[in-house]
């Protein structure tokens, strides 16, 4: 047989083609089919990371367009302003942009904003503009930039970027029409509703301050304490409640040694005493959420313009502790408005249910656990007073230094500040309406059974079945021991703040701090928020 070079050539050519072609064909059959759009719809909410990216955009921002073509068609160019909103664990962005004025006004938005988070980040946001006409007009994009970025929602932000018109070939030269917008800063209660200058001076005075961190230091930590710690409170009269019968606010018999009487007595004592310098209303209910920006944008500015001084502070972060950052975020939303709050403003106006409460259980119910979240709810991020620094975990409770006695602390979470917070008085009046709730109750249910008496200039009740003391506990002024006066006018030694200073000192150290100073501290949760945790229900 004759083979010529050729067909040799050849069918080297046919079989080494075949080899590769059956392994390529094989792999192209059997490999995944490549499909282009995702199949059936899956739940997804916005994970931790997207929720504070939705919570640092939330809000009401100021906008300035530069450049030669900077602006967009039908807008001035001054005075501008854009709602952001995100739902809380949303990913979908709603807003509008135009005049400050219009937007406050029952007039529809020149432009309104459609975007998502689902896979952005701070540092790539693209979103689109709507015009009147219903079309998309121009897309933008943007970065975000925070001051004191760590820490949340401590500092303004900013969204810097491009606006590009979509009605404009992309074969033209790029138009120059940069933007850059301001987030504005929570405005505080005390700018809105602020208290007069006679109550200030009492709440800020060191006196009031220590007397009111004392009195639930004391309280809040006696079940803790050692023999010795408390044989040293007691010889400088802070001992919470009569010698050797004290009433601990947080200990096994919480709910039976009659605390709650003294949380409800010495807060209407308080009450009464602010209410003599200004008026000072009960909330009548709990102030309601944040309205949504597409069903209420006249309401959505008003809230983030803190009108009445009754809307939510943003959430904070606190590095190392991504449970009490979680917790701070959580206890801000919706959610737990209608799950825990709604709920407790029922029950606690629900005559059956009171009915069957003595005062002190009544009292340690509300303190250990609607008291202490009210607090945490309306505070807002902790700052340094000299310089406005975010202090994530608060101030210290053994610093006493001079800076943390201005009119700028009035922080919730601190027992040390709180009064100082024109929103404290709201709440704990709504608080002290339903002792009155919880009397009326009684009187439906057990006539008779609970009288009204007046203790130490204090509307009051006299001690029985449903009244479990009758010595309220207000500090060394109803269960001191010394007669030696103090730098207060008709006050002993015990109330001086030294001496306050000193039962801090000794609730608050342990031998171990002696040695603080070689070790690195742990961050500290403020006094609120230390015993307070998420609870799931059962379904």
């Amino acid at each position: 047989m004759k083979i010529s070079r050729r067909w040799f050539m050849a069918g080297l050519a046919v079989t080494g083609a075949a080899v590769p072609a059956a392994y390529f064909g094989h792999r192209e059959w059997t490999k995944p089919d490549p499909t282009i759009t995702p199949g059936e719809a899956s739940f997804d909410v916005a994970d931790l990371a997207g929720q504070r990216l939705a919570s640092a955009l939330r809000g009401v921002w100021d906008i300035r367009f530069e450049g030669h073509d900077a602006g967009l068609e039908g807008l001035p160019a001054q005075g501008l302003q854009v709602f952001l909103d995100i739902g809380q664990k949303g990913r979908g962005v709603c807003g509008f942009l135009d005049t400050a004025e219009r937007l406050r006004s029952g007039e529809t938005p020149r432009y309104r904003i459609l975007g998502d988070l689902a896979g952005a980040d701070a540092a790539k946001l693209s979103w689109r503009l709507v015009g009147a006409d219903g079309l998309v007009s121009y897309e933008l994009e943007m970065i975000l930039d925070e001051v004191w970025a760590n820490f949340g929602n401590a500092g303004k932000g900013t969204l810097s970027g491009k606006a590009w018109r979509l009605d404009r070939s992309l074969a033209l030269p790029v138009q120059d029409n940069g933007f850059v917008a301001v987030k504005r800063l929570f405005p505080e209660a005390r700018e809105r509703t602020p208290l007069n200058p006679t109550l200030l001076a009492w709440l800020i005075a060191p006196e009031h301050r220590l007397f009111h961190q004392l009195w639930h230091a004391t309280r809040d930590k006696w079940h803790t304490l050692a023999k010795d710690k408390r044989d040293a409170l007691r010889g400088i009269g802070w001992q919470p409640g009569p010698r050797d019968n004290e009433r601990d606010a947080r200990g096994p018999r919480k709910d039976r040694n009659g605390s709650g009487v003294d949380f409800f007595f010495m807060h209407r004592h308080m009450l009464g005493t602010a209410r003599s310098m200004q008026d000072l209303p009960s909330w009548e209910y709990f102030p309601l959420p944040q309205p949504e920006l597409i069903r209420d944008r006249v309401g959505f500015a008003r809230y983030f313009d803190n009108h009445d001084g009754t809307a939510l502070p943003p959430p904070w972060l606190a590095d190392g502790d991504d449970e009490y950052s979680r917790w701070v975020s959580d206890l801000k939303t919706a959610e737990t408005y209608e799950s825990n709050f709604q709920v407790w403003e029922s029950q606690y106006r629900d005559p059956a249910y009171l009915a069957n409460l003595t005062l002190g259980q009544f009292g340690s119910e509300v303190e250990l656990g609607l008291h202490d979240w009210l607090h945490m709810r309306w505070a807002s991020v902790p700052r340094d007073p000299s310089n406005g620094q975010p202090v994530p975990f608060a101030r210290d409770p053994a610093d006493f230094a001079p800076r943390w006695y201005g009119l700028e602390n009035d922080f919730l979470g601190d027992p040390f500040s709180s009064h100082v917070n024109p929103v404290f008085w709201h709440f704990h009046g709504w608080i002290d309406d339903r002792i009155e709730d919880w009397f009326r109750a009684h009187e439906r249910f057990h006539p008779g059974e609970v009288s009204r008496l007046v203790v130490n200039g204090v509307p009051w009740f006299a001690s029985g079945r449903w009244v479990e003391v009758d010595d309220p506990w207000l500090g060394p002024d109803t269960h001191g021991c010394s007669t030696t006066p103090g730098l207060q006018r008709g006050k002993t030694v015990e109330m001086d703040p030294e001496t306050m200073k000193l039962a801090l000192g000794i609730t608050f150290l342990n031998d171990e701090k002696k040695l603080a100073s070689l070790f690195r501290r742990v961050p500290q949760r403020p006094w609120y928020a230390r015993n307070l945790k998420a609870k799931t229900s059962p379904a």
